[in-house]
């Protein structure tokens, strides 16, 4: 059956695949930013996008890395970013969730802020609840193929062996901005 159709699956995944889901929603959704959004944030919300995928493909959640980027889109919640910085944030919580649950039994945390950061996405600026799931699906069926070739655990990163298979995430050209 087509993933469009049982995005329930996404927690069978192991969880930093999950964590990855939420980062790619994320990054789709400050793809979408207006141009009119600060070109400076936009590329820290991204490098935050950036740090989130290395630490799927590395399960090693680069604190000192990763914090000061966090304190950044901390401070532009609720602000002209909108869902689409809440969407990372959720991404961010998965991605520590993920790595918490090395440690910690914090799963459905996980699962949880992979959900929040979907729903997020489908409330950001040129996106829509119909793309969202569109991506999500795709996401989950490239995602879950790849790690059931490298025979990639619950609880294991995703290497390289997974990242490489991975379609990118490209920013919408004119066109796709026009069709919305």
């Amino acid at each position: 059956m087509s993933a469009l159709f049982e995005l329930d699956a996404i927690p069978k995944l192991p969880l930093w695949a999950q964590a990855l889901i939420a980062a790619r929603m994320a990054r789709r959704a400050i793809f979408n930013l207006p141009n009119e959004f600060d070109e400076n944030d936009r590329r820290s919300l991204l490098t935050l996008c950036d740090a989130l995928d290395d630490a799927a493909a590395t399960g090693e959640y680069r604190k000192a890395t990763i914090a000061p980027l966090a304190a950044r889109m901390e401070a532009l919640r609720g602000g002209a970013g909108g869902a689409a910085v809440d969407a990372l944030y959720w991404a961010w919580d998965a991605a520590g969730a993920a790595h918490g649950a090395q440690s910690f039994p914090v799963d459905a945390t996980c699962i949880g802020d992979v959900q929040q950061a979907i729903a997020a996405a489908s409330r950001a600026e040129g996106l829509s609840p119909l793309k969202v799931r569109i991506f999500a699906a795709a996401d989950l069926d490239q995602i879950r193929f790849a790690c059931g070739e490298a025979h990639v655990g619950f609880y294991d990163a995703l290497g390289p062996e997974v990242m490489g298979r991975l379609a990118p995430v490209y920013p919408p050209d004119e066109r796709s901005k026009r069709a919305t």
